[in-house]
């Protein structure tokens, strides 16, 4: 696995060290948040089991929680996704691979301009979350 790290010379979109490595777990949870998401619209999750509507002593309500999962997965995907659209098409297959897979820039290009792409996306990603 490759060290996380941010480009220091000739970037405009520099974060600070903890809001960077935040920002890219955030990218990196995306599959994850993508099944939970797909899980919750398809209800073939746990919640849709006869048993978890059956009357109990405990307050809350289910289905409501569901919907406030869902919007909240749904905005968190929507954000990455439109986060990536930032940078030019031919550049996001690589630098999604780099920060998700931790691969390789493909040598279709320089690594500074892969670089500098992926300092983007990272920086808009942040701020869409209200990191920064």
């Amino acid at each position: 696995m490759s060290r996380d790290y941010q480009r220091k010379i000739n970037n405009r979109y520099k974060l600070p060290r903890a809001i960077y490595h935040q920002t890219l777990w955030i990218i990196r949870d995306y599959e994850r948040i993508k099944r939970q998401l797909e899980n919750i619209l398809n209800c073939s999750n746990s919640n849709s089991d006869i048993n978890s509507y059956i009357q109990t002593n405990r307050v809350g309500n289910p289905v409501l929680n569901e919907v406030i999962k869902r919007d909240k997965y749904f905005n968190y995907v929507k954000i990455i996704e439109e986060s990536l659209n930032v940078i030019p098409t031919e550049y996001q297959k690589g630098v999604w691979d780099n920060v998700t897979k931790y691969k390789a820039y493909p040598l279709d290009a320089d690594r500074s301009t892969y670089g500098r792409y992926k300092s983007k996306f990272i920086h808009e990603v942040a701020e869409r979350f209200d990191l920064i």
